[in-house]
């Protein structure tokens, strides 16, 4: 199908990829793609053993299962998933980035403009799905927090299991990495905050209008298959226009700001100087490694019941 329409990626495939100081030739490992039929393709998010929490390299796999799937004129439906237990934990804290990107300049600590870079990077994955011109939809199950509920906002249609669990960790912390994303179904922006930090059920969510439908874990695969196969019988043109006619109101309407806005704000919070009760995650990453931030973040996240 061809990529017209004023529509393109804005990250682009790469035939290889950085890794341990090295460029390497890229097979799908941390994303998995598969066709399903002809008209229907699967990509599989694959690091069940860290929950499908996303670093670099699970970036780039799916980056590249998104192009091949465009690239097939049969394709008409895409489905994101994630392997073992959950569809996703969010961003892999426990993998430092700079160690998985090519340094900008190899040897010295990373500047206000890298790290610029980094964000800009990530927020344009995350817009490569919504300017997607074919349908994509999000098979939801366990854990869908953080990054990876972004991923399943950006899709167009999310399904998920009853008892799935979404949230925000960290809701209102410098580090969160929050976007408006999650909003973008106009749902109440009181619901959706006060749920956040204890997170909701797929049930919940339905009933929020966050996801078009929630189902027993039993019936999910089934249920997107159907919604899939119906969906694939569009004509793929027609769904492309109509895409980008939607993203190009949204885009009136200031959510293309808003998103600049997001990664910008993101990138200055780093930067902040931090009251003594608050967590700075790159400060307490680097005293008592991830498994003491985490602890750190919880505690400061509990109101005391004493005051």
């Amino acid at each position: 199908m061809p990529t017209g329409f004023g529509w393109e990626f804005k990250t682009q495939y790469q035939k290889c990829y950085w890794e341990n100081g090295e460029y390497r030739e890229r097979e799908y490992r941390d994303a998995l793609y598969e066709k399903v039929n002809d008209r229907i393709a699967r990509i599989t998010f694959n690091r069940p053993d860290k929950r499908n929490a996303f670093n670099d390299r699970q970036f780039e796999d799916f980056s590249a299962a998104l192009h091949q799937a465009n690239d097939d004129p049969e394709v008409r439906v895409v489905i994101l998933r994630g392997a073992g237990t959950c569809f996703g934990a969010g961003h892999d804290l426990s993998s430092p980035e700079k160690e998985e990107s090519p340094p900008v300049h190899p040897g010295i600590n990373p500047t206000l403009v890298d790290y610029y870079g980094f964000e800009r990077r990530r927020c344009t994955k995350f817009e490569d799905i919504t300017d997607y011109p074919k349908i994509t939809i999000a098979q939801v199950h366990g854990k869908c927090i953080g990054a990876s509920q972004i991923v399943a906002s950006c899709c167009d249609l999310t399904i998920t299991a009853e008892d799935a669990q979404f949230g925000i960790r960290g809701f209102g912390s410098q580090h969160h990495g929050i976007t408006d994303w999650p909003l973008w179904p106009m749902w109440s922006y009181k619901a959706y905050a006060g749920r956040a930090i204890t997170e909701m059920s797929g049930k919940e969510a339905a009933a929020l209008g966050f996801v078009n439908k929630a189902v027993p874990i039993d019936k999910l695969e089934q249920e997107v298959m159907k919604w899939a196969e119906e969906l694939s019988q569009l004509p793929s043109e027609a769904v492309a226009v109509t895409k980008e006619w939607i993203n190009g109101t949204l885009d009136i309407t200031g959510v293309g700001a808003t998103q600049k806005g997001h990664f910008l704000a993101h990138l200055a919070l780093q930067y902040v100087h931090f009251r003594p009760d608050e967590v700075n995650l790159y400060k307490a990453k680097k005293d008592k490694g991830l498994k003491g931030f985490l602890e750190d973040r919880a505690k400061a996240a509990t109101p005391d019941a004493t005051k």
